[in-house]
């Protein structure tokens, strides 16, 4: 993972943004370097927080790393802004986009580079997340319906376990700094409206089995869903047969025994893939 982040940093990013993101990439994986990397990184910290910019979807968009959260944000912006693991299908054109596990706000912001025209909404339980999206919704001009919620099956309010930003989940099992209550909403609930094409994004830690078993039953719109899987191995003939089961088309890239990034097509959407590939053709 680190030479292809290395790489994707080379490729994707130039001039002083490269260098940061170099020395940071260097601190995670070249421990021999990590201190004369992180040494070197200091003068560029303005009060805890690291500027750093980044292109997606024809924009430049600046986020700041904080030094409370400096791996988790690195990561972060690294997966989704710069070696963009999502890999979003540009011709798909949601009316409506849900961004759940917003976390620091990077993949809200490239969606908006992206479908200019959809109506986002971002959901993340962690109020000092919530704090950090904000700042980059407005340094950036994006605007988005930003929901202090996390997703489920169905609604209540359960302990959140606070860890590392990109690492606090609904397992109490590993070391935790920190807990809170969150409320539950469900993805029925959070895109209810008008909206016929709708994009979905979920790293929700654990949380998807039960909110696609809940949601998917129900839907019969032109859906698009990307997400991350967690405990790959244990879990993906799960995700298979749940998608199968409702005749959704499912697809896993980036796969280990940890986790995997998924997508998958609603049977609308599908349809609508096929018919602009004929039109193509």
């Amino acid at each position: 993972m680190g030479l292809t982040n290395f790489k994707s940093i080379l490729r994707g990013t130039s001039g002083l943004d490269a260098v940061k993101l170099l020395l940071l990439q260097s601190i995670y994986s070249r421990p021999r370097y990590s201190k004369l990397a992180s040494a070197l990184l200091r003068p560029f910290y303005r009060a805890g927080k690291l500027s750093v910019h980044f292109d997606s979807g024809g924009r430049r968009f600046t986020v700041d790393i904080r030094k409370s959260d400096q791996a988790s944000d690195f990561y972060s912006l690294m997966e989704i802004g710069v070696r963009h693991i999502y890999n979003l299908d540009p011709a798909f054109a949601p009316t409506l986009v849900i961004d759940g596990g917003g976390n620091i706000g990077v993949f809200t912001l490239c969606a908006a580079a992206l479908y200019p025209g959809a109506q986002i909404r971002t959901c993340e339980p962690v109020p000092w997340n919530v704090a950090q999206i904000r700042t980059h919704l407005a340094q950036n001009d994006v605007t988005t319906d930003l929901l202090e919620v996390c997703i489920g099956g169905y609604p209540r309010r359960i302990p959140f376990y606070c860890r590392e930003a990109n690492q606090s989940s609904f397992d109490p099992g590993k070391p935790y700094t920190s807990t809170i209550e969150v409320p539950v909403v469900t993805l029925a609930e959070i895109t209810k409206g008008e909206a016929q094409r709708i994009l979905i994004k979920l790293d929700i830690e654990g949380m998807e089995r039960e909110a696609l078993e809940s949601y998917l039953p129900g839907e019969h719109r032109s859906v698009y869903i990307v997400g991350e899987l967690h405990g790959h191995k244990q879990h993906h003939a799960e995700m298979e047969r749940l998608f199968v089961q409702h005749g959704w088309r499912l697809r896993f890239d980036d796969v280990s025994d940890a986790g995997s990034i998924f997508a998958a097509w609603s049977p609308a959407a599908c349809d609508e893939r096929s018919t602009r590939r004929s039109a193509s053709a």
